[in-house]
């Protein structure tokens, strides 16, 4: 966060809700992984200074491609032209990147600060205080220590009548060598003989994760009838998922926002019902000529008659504005100018003290040029009018712009035209026989003022609006540079072009996520696979939205782009393992389980704890357009991870990477280097 702040990305709603809840699902789930395979090898003979090496060769590559996968797919999201979605996905790839860079360089490190910990035989919290009995070269021997400590007392107790696993290449001592052999080779040191290791028998062992993967679970998943049920359950998902995206509608109403059955909700749910009342205005921009594009500007005003739901008069036609409002001053004027003249109160040099003051205020703007080397020409009163033919004179426009602008304030501020840049200040006095009136700068901002009503839901908000922008873009291409303005058009506009850019986002983030595993894994088939998963997931997501009444805003829209992010993590561990192992589909997708299986639940429950207490907000809107939609992310992503993903891997998963040449289920053994020369020969 504090990165994307550095370098200018703004934040808002969606980043400061979902990024912290993304930086605990994609941080912990790469942590389980590292911590199940640094577990994992304790009953190996590895070296201590070679743990963290073996963690990372084994782990370290699924972390890799997974942050690449999800840095790719945010920044393929990010072409969306939304600001809001666009800053979300950029924050989400640099909390990726940094994400990749604290679990393959600080994580790593904290675990061999651990390692050399026990191996120097420090407690684990109060770590400056040392524990007696370990000089064990490997955390195997670690490990079985502590084995060995539990099944002395037991036949100490003579409790114990475990029988030793087969699985060990180096036997342990029979039963019928008596319960004090036993002890003997549980508690003698070394003495030249090699050492027996006793793992934790059934009386002392705990239930896992990966214990019930192992005996039960990876044993159902590869059954015909459980393939059958997953499939026929995904289809059902489908279905429903069809269902529920024909339901989902657009917008986000005040009402979502504020709590339930309080007063606040109740005064908006009447407002949005029975006054959906509004402002926008019709902006005219700089580039343009003004006085001599009089008639295009009456066109583009009275062109929004046509729009449904803009207030009309009594007569069916729009209020003035602020051109139209300066025509009737100037108009007025000249009338008392006409009949001023026509008695006689003034004439071509002057006026008397019986003329009125429009008369002497039209007077001084009908002599005005508009040129500053020679502003008043009085020979301009025998021929020019202020307004003709419904136009007003395009040499004194910025001159009279003045006038109206000091000496009509009150129909210039009812036309609320807002003009920048401000026009010129100049007050008439009859008595000032001053005739130059300052002449004001080309307009470049103006304002065109009108009410909109009956907008109480986001379809007519978003039926306006494309009326309006279609007016918009068709004076645009005739020269006038113009856009509408105002709360539907900040707050709404979105929806016009919301899913087909969220479809692109979507589209781009699976592409991308395709490329980079087609290209780390060199497999298409098993890349192509991901993306059945990810579209699975994200299509009953959307569905979800739609059948728990949720409407599309930008905030479902960016947790469907994370979820293609947290569908990389729920499913390429269980394919990169299934890949890397040997075997028919069958052992292999079961020992891709054994593998991953608990990391992936592991992650997924932390995540959940993070996400479960949004649910206890009292806003409605942060429980069900966070919590359950989250929640429902979490569900889904399980069961097309763990069940439904391997399920598709026994039935059309892609070969793997190593085929032993005879197609038996392990390699053979490597061919060992010679001895060495013991003598060397005599000359």
């Amino acid at each position: 966060m504090g990165l994307a702040a550095l370098i200018g990305i703004s934040f808002n709603a969606a980043s400061t809700q979902i990024v912290p809840f993304l930086a605990l699902g994609l941080g912990v789930d790469a942590m389980f992984l590292l911590i199940h395979t640094f577990s994992t090898q304790t009953q190996l003979d590895i070296c201590y200074q070679d743990q963290v090496g073996e963690v990372l060769r084994k782990a370290g590559v699924s972390v890799v491609t997974t942050a690449l996968c999800n840095v790719a797919a945010f920044l393929a999201a990010a072409l969306i032209p939304i600001p809001a979605l666009r800053a979300f996905c950029f924050q989400a790839a640099i909390l990726t990147g940094m994400n990749l860079f604290s679990m393959l360089l600080l994580f790593p490190a904290m675990i061999a600060l651990d390692v050399r910990r026990v191996f120097a035989g420090k407690l684990d919290i109060l770590f400056c205080l040392k524990q007696e009995g370990t000089n064990a070269t490997s955390m195997k021997e670690v490990t079985n220590n502590d084995m060995n400590e539990l099944k002395v007392q037991k036949l100490k107790q003579n409790t114990c009548s475990e029988k030793y696993p087969k699985s060990f290449s180096k036997k342990c001592p029979e039963e019928s060598y008596g319960r004090q052999n036993s002890m003997n080779d549980l508690i003698d040191p070394e003495s030249g003989n090699e050492r027996c290791y006793i793992s934790c028998s059934s009386d002392c062992n705990q239930w896992t994760l990966t214990s019930f993967v192992t005996n039960y679970y990876s044993q159902w998943i590869i059954k015909t009838p459980v393939k059958v049920l997953t499939i026929v359950i995904a289809l059902a998902l489908l279905v429903a998922s069809v269902y529920g995206i024909g339901k989902v509608e657009d917008g986000l109403d005040l009402t979502d926002v504020v709590p339930r059955n309080t007063s606040v909700w109740s005064f908006l749910q009447a407002q949005d019902k029975y006054f959906g009342f509004y402002n926008m205005y019709a902006v005219t921009q700089g580039n343009f000529e003004y006085p001599q594009n009089q008639r295009l500007i009456y066109e583009y005003h009275d062109s929004f008659v046509r729009v449904n739901n803009i207030i009309k008069d009594d007569d069916g036609g729009l209020p003035e504005f602020w051109l139209s409002l300066f025509r009737t001053w100037l108009t007025k004027l000249q009338d008392a100018y006409d009949s001023d003249k026509a008695s006689g109160f003034l004439d071509e040099e002057g006026w008397t003290e019986k003329a009125s003051n429009d008369a002497v205020l039209a007077y001084k703007l009908l002599v005005q040029t508009g040129h500053v080397d020679y502003p008043v020409d009085k020979s301009l009163l025998r021929y020019t009018r202020l307004v003709d033919d419904g136009i007003i004179n395009a040499n004194g426009f910025y001159n009279y712009l003045s006038a109206w602008y000091s000496n009509d304030a009150m129909a210039y501020s009812y036309s609320q035209a807002t003009l920048v840049p401000t026009p010129k200040e100049w007050f008439h006095d009859p008595k000032d026989y001053d005739l130059k009136i300052p002449k004001s700068k080309p307009i470049k901002y103006a304002q065109i003022p009108f009410l909109l009503n009956n907008l109480g839901d986001t379809k007519a908000v978003v039926t306006t609006i494309k009326q309006v922008r279609e007016i918009c873009e068709r004076f645009q291409t005739r020269g006038l540079p113009n856009f509408p303005n105002g709360i539907p058009f900040t707050f709404w506009e979105q929806y016009i072009g919301l899913r087909f850019y969220l479809l692109l986002a979507l589209a781009a983030a699976l592409a991308a996520v395709f490329v980079v595993v087609s290209i780390l894994l060199m497999s298409p088939w098993a890349a192509a696979l991901i993306l059945v998963i990810l579209s699975s997931i994200i299509g009953q997501l959307f569905g979800a939205l739609g059948i728990l009444g949720i409407k599309l805003s930008a905030v479902p829209a960016v947790i469907l782009i994370l979820a293609v992010g947290m569908g990389v993590e729920f499913t390429i561990h269980i394919l990169m393992s299934f890949v890397g192992s040997i075997g028919d589909r069958n052992r292999r997708t079961m020992m891709a389980l054994e593998h991953m299986f608990a990391p992936v639940v592991h992650g997924a429950f932390s995540t959940f704890l993070g996400v479960v207490m949004l649910a206890f907000s009292q806003f409605d809107f942060i429980v069900r357009y966070f919590f359950l939609v989250l929640l429902a992310l979490i569900l889904l992503g399980l069961f097309n991870g763990l069940v439904f993903l391997p399920v598709l891997l026994v039935i059309v998963g892609p070969p793997a990477h190593v085929i032993p040449s005879d197609n038996h289920d392990c390699l053979p053994p490597c061919t060992p280097e010679p001895s060495p020369v013991r003598f060397k020969a005599k000359p």
